[in-house]
């Protein structure tokens, strides 16, 4: 999809849940001053979504089929660029962290990147969520497996996530994006933090949402283990379960924090 049509998502859920069409206006939210009497009063926080999809996994020990949680996000991508960030996350030592940890110690420092956060209710539901469906297997079960930690955007699939091809090889600003990615942790809140998966939608789905006050995460299949010199995939048997899995504890996660 990407975070150009993550973009054309948010802005649809944003006019579906607050314009109101019988008013041609806008639905007044909560708190504020003047509501017209008789509309619909809207609250931001009512929105909640879960971004379930697949990553590839710079982090060298994570397990394959294995549910990358997104904690906090490095925007390699340009569209939330175009919006301007809340104070409250210009001032958040864990995002100035991230910022601070990928210019420096990667070539990521060439590019304008940006750093935002999935919403912590949603996070912490997703991992309530994956050990309540770890606690209820039978007897003999696979436990489905789980990894919290930082997510990359890409607005690409080959250069923007350090794929070369052919002659394109030298022409990549970044070539070692991957490498470069398994080796940096953030020193954040919730303690260290490693980069645990790569794709093209999470950073999108979590700043716009920050913007409209609405609650948002991500929970990705790994399917490719990116790290070191030989690359690993699932099988598609693997893969599908997985996605099964994080869908039943993605609606599971909705449910209760919502």
């Amino acid at each position: 999809m990407g975070t150009d049509n993550v973009e054309i998502v948010i802005n649809e859920i944003h006019l579906l849940k607050e314009y109101d069409f019988e008013r041609c206006s806008w639905r007044p939210r909560v708190g504020d001053a003047d509501v017209p009497p008789g509309a619909k009063v809207f609250d931001p926080s009512s929105v909640k979504m879960i971004r379930v999809g697949t990553c590839g996994s710079p982090f060298p020990d994570m397990p394959l089929a294995a549910l990358a949680i997104t904690r906090h996000v490095i925007g390699m991508d340009n569209t939330c660029l175009y919006y301007k960030v809340k104070e409250q996350m210009q001032k958040s030592k864990d995002l100035q962290e991230v910022q601070r940890v990928v210019k420096e110690q990667t070539s990521l420092g060439a590019i304008d990147v940006y750093a935002t956060k999935a919403h912590p209710a949603i996070t912490n539901g997703i991992v309530a969520a994956c050990k309540a469906f770890n606690d209820n297997l039978p007897a003999g079960a696979t436990e489905q497996l789980y990894v919290v930690g930082a997510t990359a955007t890409a607005s690409g699939f080959y250069a923007c996530q350090g794929r070369a091809v052919g002659r394109f090889r030298e022409h990549l600003l970044v070539p070692k994006l991957v490498e470069e990615l398994s080796k940096v942790q953030f020193d954040v809140s919730e303690g260290k933090e490693i980069v645990a998966n790569i794709e093209m939608e999470t950073s999108a789905v979590c700043f716009l949402s920050h913007l409209l006050g609405y609650q948002a995460g991500s929970m990705c299949v790994v399917v490719a283990k990116r790290a070191g010199a030989e690359h690993l995939f699932t099988t598609s048997e693997q893969s599908g379960q997985a996605l099964k899995n994080a869908i039943q504890i993605a609606l599971e996660a909705i449910v209760a924090v919502g």
